[in-house]
Order: C-alpha cells, then sequence, then structure tokens
C-alpha cells in the first residue's frame, strides 16, 4: 500500500504541473471554440491515472517523476529496521519507532490513513447521494424516450452510466424542453456522463490536491461551454436568445444536485449565457491554429522528458568491460589503473589487510569463479551483472554497480557497489553476550551489511540492504549499560551517525537496544530496536533454539 500512496503522490506532483499548463493555456485560446479547452483536461486525466508514460524530446514538463522508482523509495522509509540490518523478531509487538527526529516511515503511513479515509469519504457520500436521488427518481413521470419529468425538481439533469435518462422540473412549457433536452442529449452523445464520472473517481483518488479540485470544476465548466456551443452549432445562431433565456429560467432558484457524480445540472449558467451571446461561428484559421496547438502541447504534456545518452558510452562500456573482465581473470591491476585516486587507496588498503603489507592485486576467489558478465549503462553508472559457477555445477548472480566519474580530465571509477546474493551469507554465533555485541558494533562502523545479518539470524536477506548501507556513516559507538542474564542479554548503544544516508539514520547522536539471545550454538542477535529496552515479558519468555 505504501508504493500506490507514494505512486498516487507522483503523479499528483506531475499533473500539478500539467494542471497549470492547461489553465495558462485556457487563456490564450480564449477565442478558440471550447472544445479545445475541454479537450485539455483529458490530457490532465492521463497523468492523474496512468503511472507511466513514454519520453521525448518535444516533452514540456520540466522533470520526470517516472524515473524515479518507488520502490526506492519504499525501501528508504518503509523498512526502518530491517532493511539497514537491524531486526526485530515477529513475536514482538507493534511497529518500532525511530526516537531521533521525524520518522519518516510514521509520517507516510500517517498520510497514507490520511489520504484512505479521505477517498473513503469522498466516495461513501457520493454513493449515499446517488442511491438518495435514485429512490427519488423512481416518481418520475415518463414523456419521451428516455426523457422524464419529475415534480419538485429545480433543474434539469441526466442521470445514469449505460442507459442515461434526462430528468427535467415538471411544468416547463415545450418550448423550453426543446432546447433543454437538445444539450443534455449532446452530453450523452459526447458520452459527456462517462467523462464525468472518470473525472470524479479520479479526483476522489487524489483529492488531497487543490488543484485537482480546481482542474475538476474547470473541466466541469469546459465540457458545458463546449456542449453549449455544439447546440448553437447544430440549431443555428438565431436560437441563441431564447437558448439563454431558458438557461436563465432554468437558473432562478436552482439547486446543486446532491454530490453524485452521475448527475449533470445546469452550472454557472451567467457564464454560459455570456458565452453563448457573444458566441461567433469560429473561421477556419482559428480552428486550424486551436487544433495545432492542442495538439501539439497535448503530446508536449501526455511524454515526459527524454533522457539523453551521454556522449561518452563507447568510452564508458569499455571501462566497465575492463572492471568486469578483472574480476573474471581474478587480476584487480586493470582494475587499479582505471580507478580514482581515491578508490585506489581505498584499494591498497583493503589489500593490505587481506594479504599484508607484501600485497598483491589478487582479487575475487577461486570458487564460485565467474563464468560470464552483462552490462548496462545508464547515464554515469553501468549495471554488471556476473554469472558464476562452483564446482559442483551450481550457478549464481551476483550484481556490482560502478559509477563513473572524470578525474585529472579522464574518465575514471569513482565508486562501485556490490548488490550482494542470499548465498553470501553466513551465520554467527558469538561465544558469549560482550563478543556479539563487539561484533555487532564492528558491523555498524564498517557499514557492512553481510556482518549484521551474520548475527541477526531472523532478519530476512534484501539485495537493497548493501546498497542503503554503503550510504550510512556511524563515526562512534559507545556502550551507555549492559544487562547480562543467563540467556539472554541487552545492551544501550549511543550512536555517532555522521550521515544516514539513504536509511531510517538521521545524523547526529542516536540510541539503540542491542537485544541478544543465546542459543545452542552460541549468542545472536534478536533485536537492534529504538523503543528503548525489553520488559519483563521478554525476559521470561523461552526464545526459539538455534
Amino acid at each position: 500500500m505504501d508504493k500506490l500512496f507514494l505512486q498516487v503522490l507522483k503523479m499528483s506532483i506531475t499533473s500539478s504541473y500539467v494542471i497549470l499548463f492547461v489553465i495558462v493555456a485556457r487563456i490564450f485560446l480564449k477565442k478558440a471554440p471550447k472544445f479545445f479547452s475541454y479537450a485539455l483536461w483529458f490530457i490532465v486525466l492521463f497523468r492523474l491515472i496512468a503511472p507511466f508514460s513514454f519520453e521525448s524530446i518535444f516533452s514540456l514538463i520540466p522533470f520526470n517523476t517516472q524515473t524515479v522508482p518507488t520502490n526506492v523509495v519504499y525501501s528508504q522509509i518503509s523498512r526502518e529496521i530491517r532493511s539497514t540490518g537491524q531486526v526485530t523478531n515477529n513475536s514482538l509487538s507493534g511497529p518500532v519507532a525511530h526516537t531521533n527526529g521525524k520518522p519518516i516511515q510514521l509520517w507516510i503511513e500517517l498520510g497514507e490513513i490520511v489520504w484512505l479515509l479521505g477517498m473513503l469519504a469522498i466516495l461513501t457520500y457520493s454513493f449515499y447521494t446517488t442511491v438518495e436521488l435514485y429512490i427519488k427518481l423512481q416518481n418520475a413521470k415518463h414523456v419521451s424516450k428516455n426523457v422524464y419529468e419529475l415534480t419538485g425538481l429545480k433543474t434539469p439533469f441526466v442521470f445514469g452510466i449505460t442507459k442515461p435518462k434526462i430528468y427535467l422540473p415538471a411544468g416547463l412549457s415545450n418550448h423550453e424542453k426543446s432546447y433543454i433536452i437538445k444539450h443534455e442529449q449532446t452530453h450523452i452523445k459526447r458520452l459527456d456522463h462517462l467523462a464525468k464520472l472518470l473525472a470524479f473517481i479520479v479526483f476522489s483518488i487524489h483529492w488531497f490536491n487543490p488543484l485537482v479540485w480546481l482542474a475538476f470544476f474547470l473541466m466541469t465548466e469546459d465540457m458545458e461551454l463546449s456542449c453549449d456551443e455544439s447546440v448553437i452549432r447544430e440549431l443555428g445562431s438565431e436560437v441563441k436568445k431564447d437558448y439563454s433565456t431558458s438557461l436563465l429560467m432554468m437558473s432562478t432558484g436552482r439547486r446543486i444536485i446532491g454530490a453524485s457524480p452521475l448527475t449533470f445540472g445546469e452550472k454557472n449558467v451567467r457564464r454560459r449565457i455570456i458565452n453563448i451571446l457573444n458566441y461567433k461561428k469560429p473561421r477556419f484559421w482559428v480552428v486550424v491554429i486551436a487544433t495545432i496547438a492542442v495538439l501539439t502541447v497535448g503530446f508536449g504534456l501526455i511524454t515526459n522528458p527524454r533522457t539523453v545518452p551521454s556522449n561518452s558510452n563507447a568510452e564508458k562500456i569499455q571501462k566497465a568491460e575492463t572492471w568486469a573482465e578483472a574480476l573474471k581473470t581474478r587480476d584487480g591491476k586493470s582494475r587499479y589503473a582505471i580507478m580514482s585516486e581515491n578508490m585506489k587507496e581505498q584499494f591498497v588498503a583493503e589489500q593490505k589487510k587481506r594479504s599484508g603489507e607484501d600485497w598483491n592485486y589478487n582479487i575475487g576467489g577461486s570458487s564460485p569463479w565467474v563464468v560470464d558478465y552483462d552490462i548496462d549503462i545508464h547515464r554515469d553508472t553501468a549495471t554488471i551483472t556476473y554469472h558464476f559457477a562452483d564446482s559442483d555445477g551450481v550457478k549464481y548472480e551476483r550484481t556490482e554497480i560502478i559509477t563513473f566519474g572524470r578525474e585529472n580530465n579522464r574518465l575514471v571509477i569513482i565508486s562501485a557497489i556490490e548488490k550482494i546474493a542470499e548465498w553470501d551469507r553466513v551465520n554467527y554465533f558469538a561465544p558469549n553476550a560482550k563478543r556479539a555485541m563487539e561484533v555487532y558494533v564492528e558491523g555498524l562502523l564498517e557499514s557492512d551489511y553481510l556482518k549484521l545479518l551474520s548475527l541477526a539470524h531472523e532478519a530476512p536477506f534484501d539485495p537493497a540492504g548493501q546498497d542503503i548501507w554503503d550510504t550510512i556513516k556511524i563515526i562512534d559507538v559507545k556502550v551507555i549499560r549492559e544487562d547480562i542474564r543467563e540467556n539472554k542479554a541487552c545492551y544501550e548503544l549511543q550512536l555517532d551517525i555522521e550521515d544516514g544516508g539513504n536509511s531510517a539514520f538521521e545524523k547526529g547522536i542516536s540510541t539503540r537496544w542491542l537485544w541478544l539471545v543465546k542459543g545452542e550454538h552460541g549468542w545472536y542477535v534478536e533485536g537492534f530496536m529504538t523503543g528503548g529496552a525489553p520488559d519483563a515479558s521478554w525476559w521470561n519468555s523461552e526464545s526459539i533454539k538455534k
């Protein structure tokens, strides 16, 4: 549900710009038939409904919200503890909230609840008014075809979906009826009753956006104006006065027909009368220009800005191939040659840690080994998918994302983030509670997702976990207090966070509680909590032995 809510927000953001553009475009289309202004609102409907679009260099949208993957945003704000290598045991009740700073996930969940409640309220009220009106209309008298009369109505309207009916106030003269019926029949012929229903549903989804409210009412207004013009074109300009008089009489003492999306009442009669009296058959060149303008604007608003590929893709592909081939041959010397100076320092430090001062360029492992790889270039990054195999014939995949940059006027690799796989994970059992705490703290300081998972046996594996931890920088962890018992322990830790990165962590001092359990094979982490120390029920409960 979080993903859906975020997707709706994305569409609403893009559509807000489209709505503002359409409002401005209506000003320039003032002399053109209202049909063109009405048509532009269907572009808004598309942007509010469709979670996708296609790219074009002619796009009028200044930004591309569709390129922001909702699943990434969701993983950053909704997984709280789990995605960052922190875990909570399924037996613990209630969500874990962050105590330091604003809990992003809490705000998202609150917004989601408000959104759903608002949408439910609008739809429920509309359903109620529709049913109420339907009951009243059962007493209507059939006049002809799909036309009905009902005593007590103040304004005519259309009601229905598949078989829409026209309802008129009782007592109208035949002269008045002819114009009103013609107007409503035009609505039905153009399928405006379905367009209105669709617009209302979309409005209900995006009710939190004030620009969508404005768009809904302006669309309804343009629908009525264009329908009036259609009637005048068909009947001739000589009926404008009589037609306007009929509208004016219908407006006297009128009331709005509830909140049913299935009704068409007389709206903004003053504006309609002025438009009718001022209406003149448009010149051919006006129609041509308006058509071209609407089609051009429509195409520009319905498409997203195109992602222009870099001119250096060939060079990037070559660098990515060099990088991947190095792992295949287990020779990191070629990698070293295309690294940034900072990456070179990191590489040397890692190799020294691995092999001592007499380090070498050997990388990777003897098994499983790289059989082949695929490369996908996107802007300043390359996604490399390695295909591994071992001596038993088992095949694996591992994905690495490298980032390009320029240093000393040459293209280099400035970072490499590996998306680990489930088979990389092992479970670690510490000989005592203190050692379990120390290893976990090492993982926090090193942003080592695998090390954290190795102790947190209940934490589900998440391929995005390492990506998130690569953005986190914790510079210090202090033990504030400890509570060690026979089979369980709890450490209160104070974290000094320099950069929370793409996680729920926030910069500054933060307190977390590390819950430890002793199993058959040793100590492991049951939870890394934000809510405080465990209560008596946890201490007294018997954990699953491992």
